[in-house]
């Protein structure tokens, strides 16, 4: 992980110190001290991500902007560029249409219909409409931040006060006021230096409400097991100790979110899912088409559902592009898809070039006329397909959380364990900081990014490897990248993968682990 560069948020103190100070945006009862240490935290380099505006010229006519206001994202200069492959190596790829993974329930076998079937009914729960970014205040992102701290404090408090633990007079003690005994603590883990968090480098952040936003150090030596990563809310039981730190003896992670109300599948259904880029070299479709005609060929297929990027701001081609606009190779693969008259949901990527490259990020278009066979939705969506309830993202969360998080004598699936992260989280994406390849809006992300009950299905793709994980009562899927780059981590070909899920009709409510596994038939392809 990079140095983190304060500057950004010099700059920013800067241009609120000229501008008047609005009382409802500081939170009450903080210290400027601790708010500073707080915004340190959140702030990621360069502020993390000041990329771009909206991007309709190629890159080699945007010109710099020579203002010094936060409002205007540029492009970061570290931007990693790939090798796209071309049509040849495309052409030559082995291992056309095998099955990478598969999971075959036993409600399933021999059962995958070859009828084609009518259209399910589709709900998108996300966002509907561009928003204002890069306005908000730092001290209206820490407020968000710590509104969530305490919202997780009320909920650790209604899971000590239970009857089951027949603790009814429980409290949380502030964070940073030294007691002999054992107590409880409530905070948001975070790193004591700009570097990658480490055992000796876990710090312990509370709220305003609480503890005023005083840090402790963490003492995680005694614990039996952890795995912890920035921006992680726990509950740490321990004592504190004369060196200041506080000596943890019992960690734990909050209750994961209640599962969906009750749901049963009346008809059988057959969709499939792939993640760009799309794009071979020289903005050739081939690669798209391929899995349009596979999508068109397959009568049972009801439902296409593509995830970003679409024009990969990583692409050799993208990168090197003169001849046309960003906007224009957008199109030219919306109207590729429209050709194939199937019905199709885009979901953006914050390396899609062409759009705003903030997180959560709105819907490509809002004006499709309604018997178009294109349906928009955010990043991330809660998407809903005639009661089968999923939750898609296209950022690539595994990867990131991966790189940060720390683990000790741990026994589960890693994939796993970084899926549960979210769930216990409520967040699409919990990491804080983020990744230098995402730039969150914070307020937007409280209430868009946000999981408020376990989806059936979590879809979502990322460069580590494909899987098909079963979760407590959720499908987890990694359904890879439909065109491989040159850098990727996957094996070094153009064939990339897409994954093709059945769900057949059930009586009884799939919420329930056992009936989801039982009733689901998922392949992941190569294309």
């Amino acid at each position: 992980m990079e140095d983190f560069d304060m500057d950004a948020d010099d700059a920013m103190e800067q241009e609120n110190e000229k501008s008047p100070k609005k009382k409802t945006l500081q939170p009450s009862g903080i210290a400027l001290e601790a708010l500073a240490g707080l915004l340190d935290s959140y702030t990621p380099g360069e502020m993390k991500n000041s990329r771009r505006s909206i991007a309709t010229l190629p890159l080699q006519q945007q010109q710099p902007s020579h203002a010094s206001s936060i409002g205007t994202p540029v492009r970061p200069k570290n931007t990693p560029q790939v090798s796209t492959p071309n049509v040849v190596a495309f052409q030559a790829r082995l291992n056309k249409a095998e099955i990478v993974i598969e999971h075959i329930g036993s409600a399933t076998k021999g059962k995958d219909s070859t009828e084609r079937k009518t259209s399910p009914s589709i709900q998108l729960r996300s966002l509907l409409k561009p928003y204002k970014y890069m306005y908000q205040t730092i001290y209206k992102r820490a407020d968000v931040l710590n509104k969530q701290l305490e919202e997780f404090e009320d909920l650790f408090l209604t899971m000590l006060n239970s009857k089951e633990n027949d603790k009814a007079n429980a409290v949380l003690y502030p964070i940073g006021n030294a007691v002999q005994d054992e107590v409880p603590l409530v905070g948001r883990v975070v790193c004591d230096s700009a570097g990658q968090l480490n055992a000796q480098s876990i710090t312990l952040e509370g709220s305003s409400r609480t503890s005023k936003c005083n840090r402790v150090r963490l003492d995680v030596s005694s614990l039996s097991s952890y795995s912890l990563f920035p921006g992680q809310i726990v509950m740490v039981s321990g004592i504190y100790t004369n060196d200041g730190c506080f000596h943890a003896k019992q960690l734990t992670t909050p209750p994961p979110i209640p599962p969906p109300t009750e749901t049963k599948i009346a008809n059988d259904l057959n969709f499939m899912v792939a993640a760009g880029p799309f794009l071979l070299a020289n903005g050739n479709l081939s690669a798209l088409e391929e899995l349009l005609r596979r999508a068109e060929e397959d009568p049972s297929v009801q439902t296409l559902v593509l995830l970003g990027p679409f024009v990969d701001e990583r692409s050799s081609y993208v990168q090197k592009l003169q001849d046309k606009t960003y906007e224009q190779v957008f199109n030219e693969i919306v109207e590729k898809i429209k050709s194939y008259q199937i019905k199709t949901i885009l979901i953006p990527s914050v390396r899609d070039i062409h759009h705003d490259s903030i997180y959560p990020t709105c819907p490509f278009s809002i004006n499709e006329p309604k018997d178009s066979t294109i349906l928009y939705g955010s990043e991330p969506s809660l998407l809903t397909i005639d009661g089968l309830q999923c939750a898609v993202t296209s950022t690539d969360i595994l990867c990131h959380l991966s790189s940060e998080e720390i683990s000790s004598n741990q026994t589960t699936d890693r994939m796993c364990r970084l899926i549960r992260h979210l769930f216990q989280q409520h967040s699409f994406y919990p990491l804080i900081p983020p990744n230098e390849s995402v730039s969150i809006e914070y307020e937007q992300a409280f209430e868009h990014a946000k999981l408020t009950s376990l989806p059936h299905l979590f879809i979502t793709s990322s460069d580590l490897r494909p899987f098909i994980k079963f979760i407590d009562s959720v499908c987890a899927i990694n359904l890879g990248r439909l065109v491989k780059n040159q850098d990727s981590t996957m094996i070094n070909n153009a064939s990339g993968t897409y994954a093709k899920i059945h769900l057949s009709k059930t009586t009884d409510d799939i919420s329930t682990g056992t009936i989801l596994n039982d009733h689901l038939h998922i392949q992941i392809l190569r294309l």
